[in-house]
């Protein structure tokens, strides 16, 4: 097994994307490209690379723009160069090409966790002919605040503060899914586990506020992933599978996870899969348990 660290120049910007790929001993029997959520890192999904990795499944995830090394300066964590919701789409695509000059024929699989599973639903908006199996985990629900959240970020972007922490947003958002969890400490809605906790709150580069900028293109991936009009006509044949834990509150409870498999179903995709599993909150891949998860990946992708 192999763990390798590269970049791809951005086709939008020239900005370098951080890629990991983890590549198993000989040839792989499939391919899994992974999205990370807001504020994450390509490199929390290394554990769960490895596990598919030993299944003989090539993984690969980058770093969003504005997340972890995909970023100039430090300062820019958060900021996505004003590139929005289609420079995240968009250096996904990348990879899936490069992916797909490595390992032609192959299936290829694509994980979005959180927002980056919402990244994934604008994904197939553009370019599901290069995808052949979906694992949505931690699917937020919608909020019907993100037009007005979406055309207030925009405006503060076209007056020159795209730049400016969107604290506001992200801070409140986060007391409100952390309120049933609050004695738990800071963030434990994300996770059951102190010492996950504790690893992405110590990391500098999954700690910080997003900024305008930011808030924008996740506001803008939400409406995307939302919205049930499409450019070309979904395939129906398309295996969808959504991972959510039932304590999750980013989910929005089982409704808020029924509209978002409804919209789905709406834009045309027939082949959709549900599973929730008690006790769990919102990382599934990284909660205690967390092998339960993989294991029912590994059986979605047929290994």
């Amino acid at each position: 097994m192999d763990v390798v660290f590269y970049t791809l120049k951005s086709i939008l910007d020239g900005l370098d994307i951080s890629v990991v790929k983890v590549i198993p001993d000989g040839r792989p029997v499939a391919v899994l490209q992974l999205a990370h959520g807001m504020c994450g890192s390509k490199e929390r999904f290394l554990p769960f690379m490895k596990y598919m990795a030993g299944m003989g499944v090539a993984c690969y995830a980058n770093d969003h723009r504005g997340h972890g090394q995909s970023v100039r300066t430090e300062e820019d964590l958060g900021y996505m160069y004003g590139a929005g919701e289609k420079g995240i789409v968009d250096d996904m695509k990348l990879l899936s090409g490069h992916i797909k000059e490595e390992y032609e024929g192959i299936p290829l699989f694509l994980l979005g966790h959180s927002m980056g599973s919402m990244a994934v639903r604008a994904y197939l908006k553009k370019y599901q002919e290069m995808i052949d199996g979906v694992i949505l985990c931690g699917s937020p629900g919608y909020s019907p605040a993100a037009p007005l959240g979406y055309a207030f970020s925009s405006f503060l972007c076209s007056c020159g503060l795209g730049r400016k922490r969107a604290a506001i947003i992200q801070n409140h958002t986060s007391r409100m899914y952390n309120r049933p969890f609050a004695s738990e400490g800071h963030q434990a809605w994300t996770c059951s586990d102190p010492a996950v906790r504790k690893s992405f709150a110590g990391n500098p580069r999954h700690n910080f506020i997003m900024t305008f900028d930011g808030s924008k293109a996740l506001l803008g991936l939400m409406l995307q992933a939302y919205s049930s009009e499409r450019g070309r006509k979904a395939d129906d044949g398309l295996h969808i599978l959504f991972l959510s834990g039932e304590d999750d509150p980013c989910m929005g409870g089982a409704a808020g996870l029924d509209k978002a498999v409804a919209v789905m179903h709406e834009s045309g995709y027939r082949r959709i899969s549900v599973k929730i599993y008690p006790a769990m909150r919102h990382e599934v891949l990284n909660e205690i348990g967390k092998e339960r998860v993989w294991r029912d990946i590994a059986d979605f992708m047929g290994l």
